[in-house]
């Protein structure tokens, strides 16, 4: 007897064993579902297991093999009237599973099924955040066709484009900004796409966004612009797209703090010099009444504490 078989018969046993009650037979077609083993869920289904059988968790069979990449195992469950929009206590759906996990025909067959595009889990993520998060265009070209909302966020208000920027993934952004993804958006602490890409020190997703048009001095909550990301993270790539672009080297953030300071205080000497070189006044003073200089020569960073006081010593 093969592999096939013994599982077969093994679930046959199972539930026969545990009678035909629906708790018993739900339970045995949820793990045939995970398996994809047809025989045993056709046998299952005749004989009184419900359809929607889920675990104890809410997620069901459809949702089970949605995950795996089931695909007769999810033709025979939507035959059979599963709810293609059944939801499990993390607030998945047979959807969201199919996009994370990139597979794109159950993705297809379970849209024609009319799986919903907006349903999110208790994190805040639909089908679309699931795709981009994976990185598969064409499950996220379908799921944008089928009416997905580009715009939406997660409960954090990070949303498909911030995720896709984050990652550099330049297919994907393309694939969002030309579904009016909005660049301008902002997540829970103020920062756009950009600022995060800035962050990571992402030189293609940085240029790509600048050129779609996003606000080079656009400030997060905390006053804070993408310069100020690149320096804090000590990115030199990023901070030099930025700084060719038009970049205010002389913002100050709502404690009065500029990129300088900040790549200051992180003991980034690469970032100090180039926005030294660059021009950046190094004689402002934030609202504590300290310096570039001085918040170096604070925290005893000797480098730093010479390159600033010898472009000071040059007047800059």
């Amino acid at each position: 007897m093969n592999r096939a078989s013994l599982r077969a018969a093994f679930f046959l046993l199972l539930a026969v064993s545990l009678s035909t009650a629906t708790a018993d037979t739900g339970r045995a077609l949820v793990d045939a579902a995970l398996l994809g083993d047809t025989q045993t869920m056709t046998y299952l289904l005749d004989n009184g297991a419900k359809p929607d059988a889920s675990n104890r968790f809410g997620k069901s069979a459809l949702m089970f093999a949605s995950e795996e990449g089931n695909r007769d195992a999810v033709k025979l469950l939507l035959d059979r009237g599963a709810d293609v929009n059944a939801r499990s206590v993390a607030g998945c759906t047979a959807l969201t599973y199919a996009a994370e996990n990139g597979h794109l025909e159950l993705v297809d067959m379970l849209l024609g099924a009319g799986a919903k595009t907006y349903p999110k889990t208790r994190a805040g993520w639909d089908a679309l955040a699931m795709a981009v998060r994976q990185g598969n265009p064409q499950v996220v070209k379908t799921l944008i066709a089928h009416g997905a909302n580009v715009n939406t966020s997660d409960k954090d208000g990070v949303t498909a484009l911030m995720a896709a920027a984050g990652r550099n993934n330049i297919p994907l952004l393309k694939l969002l900004l030309s579904a009016d993804a909005d660049l301008h958006v902002r997540n829970r602490d103020g920062a756009s796409a950009m600022m995060l890409a800035a962050l990571k020190g992402l030189d293609d997703s940085v240029k790509l966004l600048l050129d779609a048009g996003a606000n080079i001095d656009a400030v997060d909550n905390d006053g804070a612009t993408a310069l100020f990301y690149a320096a804090e993270a000590g990115h030199d790539g990023v901070l030099g797209i930025l700084l060719d672009r038009g970049a205010d080297i002389n913002h100050r953030n709502v404690d009065g703090e500029t990129a300088l300071m900040q790549a200051v205080m992180n003991n980034h000497s690469n970032i100090v010099g180039i926005l030294v070189k660059r021009g950046a006044d190094t004689g402002i003073a934030d609202n504590g009444g300290l310096t570039a200089y001085q918040h170096a020569k604070k925290r005893r960073y000797k480098d730093i504490v010479d390159m600033l006081y010898n472009a000071r010593s040059k007047g800059k």
